[in-house]
């Protein structure tokens, strides 16, 4: 059993890391229960799960700076479809820990200001997918050339497919980031590639790809550069 302190969560949206503006972040799932119980029912009543739900809430401290400012991204995304968010929980960003990604709308945004204190803001988001669990395969750091992450293992193969997500705040220099998700059998030989992001060419990129099929026991993610220079993202993976 391992706990660990919530100053470590971090929160991405959209190719952006919003951490250092926010006091609290999370949010859950719920599946709707629809009513089966009928006629003839002498005890207990009955239900079959429908349809799921997710919403994730944040609050923390308002700046309206262009551009970077937390204000200014929300304001942005509010009411706009598929926003992509990141959550990284206490575990904190480090390779191997859980992280979840969340493709969703934000339907909630509200600012509060008064006498004596510090501007404040909420927000909440409502998910097309649910809660996705990843697991990190690159923390929020920079890579200065193409890079190779560690294998990942999940002690066996799945035949679910799964989901990656990837934020990128910037890249200096170089003309293309291209990153993907590959497995293996045994973490060593055999790696093929299951998962292709779209080639990122400009900064503040962020994306959720989707596969079906096998994935097998051992996964990792390889970023190639086009160009000398850097690149700032965070790569998360997780099967269904």
């Amino acid at each position: 059993m391992a706990f660990a302190h919530g100053r470590n969560g971090r929160v991405f949206i959209n190719g952006f890391d919003i951490s250092a503006f926010l006091k609290q972040a999370g949010g859950g799932a719920t599946v709707q229960m629809l009513d089966t119980t009928a006629f003839g029912t002498t005890d207990d009543m009955t239900f079959i799960p429908g349809l799921k739900k997710a919403t994730m809430k944040m609050n923390g401290l308002l700046d309206e700076t262009a551009v970077t400012g937390i204000g200014t991204l929300l304001e942005a995304a509010f009411g706009a479809a598929n926003s992509i968010f990141t959550l990284v929980p206490s575990s904190g960003d480090v390779i191997g820990q859980a992280c979840f990604g969340f493709s969703a709308n934000l339907g909630t945004y509200n600012l509060d200001t008064s006498v004596g204190g510090i501007g404040k803001l909420d927000a909440e988001a409502t998910s097309n997918y649910g809660w996705e669990r990843l697991i990190i395969h690159h923390a929020m750091t920079t890579e200065v050339a193409t890079a190779t992450g560690a294998a990942q293992d999940n002690g066996a193969a799945s035949t679910n497919g799964g989901v990656g997500f990837l934020q990128v705040p910037d890249i200096t220099g170089i003309t293309a980031l291209d990153v993907v998700i590959q497995d293996s059998a045994d973490g060593s030989t055999g790696w093929a590639t299951i998962l292709t992001f779209t080639s990122v060419t400009a900064d503040r990129a962020k994306q959720r790809v989707a596969i079906t099929g096998t994935v097998r026991r051992f996964t990792r993610y390889v970023a190639t550069f086009t160009g000398a220079g850097s690149a700032q993202f965070h790569v998360g993976f997780g099967r269904k």
